[in-house]
């Protein structure tokens, strides 16, 4: 059965980062999946270890089956523009890289991937147009070639159009979330809003999001999506922040944003906050009931779990393992739900400001959030980060994001079936 599919990574990693003190995540994110899919593969073997052959700095993953797996992310060695977006895909065989020039390199934000089945996958992200402004990409595998597809851009020509997440209920109804801005060339100001954009089986159209509000009757100034998850085509959930004015004196902050699609229209749906500069990074759905969303809040950085039971959003507390100037840090980066009982959450951590970044694994049991201890890839002291995570079921999840190698060797490509 086929329960939800959500990736995601976006520009609100880029904050989680800095503030983290993250000096080697330079992107956003996204991400994690939950869902059942097929395989071609006459041979199947379910992926038992760490490390697909190739230096890619990986983003995004949807697990569909143990021999139907897909990732994306970006070349780890030597990384710009003029370089690709890579797609690796597990057959139950083998590892498989799928790269085209018809779409570049995803650099800001990440890649986020969803796929249907082996030959029916989407990559979202964003692009630089060639007047210099960012645009958003879309690009999708039929089973024989990677190419891209015609994308919304509500911001163009003067502003900025990203994708940060994609989720897939089916070949005929996916979602792309993220954000644009709209430039005011007389009064030199700009608004940034959520963009979600969705195929029909045909073509990708703008969707309007929802605008929360920044205080009574005025609308935020700057909102956006980082992910979004599917149910059902009449339920989809998308998640990031909004900037609201607080009274009495006035001051900015950032705060969660939740907005719910029921078949008609993007809906706002509150959601607590646990500080200053929260925000959700990535969504899962295992039902209309039981949805969690993840990402990070405060300064240092903690990590940051909310769940809906239906009826409303609720935090939960979970472990933030790091320590910056002696308080608790860490940032939840992608999510994905099995079940009530089971639900996983990645990210990354560090023990100091100069200490590398850590790969962190976070475990749903049906009361508590606890830390998983997982091996450390590569040169000791090197960085690990897990940008995402996916699984189709309890025995078959699986984590994605990248380690470093020795010099020159650059982001190497890790993909881990969890506990």
């Amino acid at each position: 059965m086929r329960l939800s599919k959500t990736a995601g990574i976006g520009v609100g990693v880029l904050a989680a980062a800095a503030l983290a003190g993250l000096a080697a995540l330079a992107g956003t994110a996204h991400a994690s999946d939950v869902g059942a899919g097929k395989t071609t593969a006459k041979t199947c073997r379910a992926w038992t270890g760490s490390h697909p052959p190739y230096a890619i700095w990986l983003s995004s993953v949807d697990a569909l089956s143990p021999c139907d797996i897909w990732a994306t992310g970006i070349p780890g060695v030597n990384t710009q523009s003029a370089t690709v977006t890579d797609v690796l895909h597990w057959n139950g065989v083998k590892w498989t890289l799928h790269t085209s020039d018809q779409v570049p390199a995803s650099l800001d934000p990440l890649p986020a991937i969803t796929a249907i089945s082996a030959g029916d996958a989407w990559v979202a992200g964003g692009d630089v147009s060639t007047d210099g402004n960012l645009q958003t990409l879309i690009a999708h595998w039929n089973g024989t070639a990677l190419t891209r597809v015609g994308s919304q851009n509500p911001g163009a020509p003067t502003g900025v159009d990203e994708l940060d997440g994609i989720s897939a209920a089916g070949a005929d109804d996916i979602w792309a979330v993220g954000f644009y801005s709209l430039f005011d060339t007389n009064a030199h100001t700009s608004v940034t809003l959520p963009l979600a954009e969705h195929w029909n089986g045909s073509a990708w159209t703008q969707v309007a999001a929802a605008i929360p509000a920044a205080a009574p009757g005025a609308p935020s100034p700057l909102a956006q999506f980082s992910a979004v998850t599917t149910v059902c085509g009449c339920d989809a959930w998308a998640v990031g922040n909004y900037e609201v004015q607080s009274t009495p004196v006035p001051n900015e902050r950032q705060v969660t944003l939740a907005e719910h699609w029921n078949g008609r229209a993007w809906q706002v749906s509150p959601t607590p906050n646990d500080g200053n500069w929260d925000t959700l990074l990535a969504v899962s759905a295992a039902g209309s009931d039981d949805v969690w969303a993840v990402g990070r809040h405060g300064d240092p950085v903690k990590t940051l779990t909310e769940h809906w039971n239906g009826h409303s959003w609720t935090i939960f507390p979970s472990p933030s393992p790091g320590r910056q100037y002696g308080k608790a840090e860490g940032v939840l980066l992608g999510v994905t739900v099995v079940s009530a009982r089971d639900a996983w959450a990645v990210g990354t951590y560090s023990n100091s400001p100069y200490d590398k970044s850590r790969a962190l694994v976070l475990h749903w049991n049906g009361s508590s959030w606890r830390q998983v201890a997982i091996p450390h890839f590569g040169p000791k002291g090197y960085p690990n980060v897990l940008l995402s995570v996916s699984a189709s079921s309890s025995g078959n999840v699986i984590a994605a994001g990248y380690y470093s190698g020795l010099v020159g060797q650059g982001q190497q490509a890790l993909v881990i079936r969890l506990p």
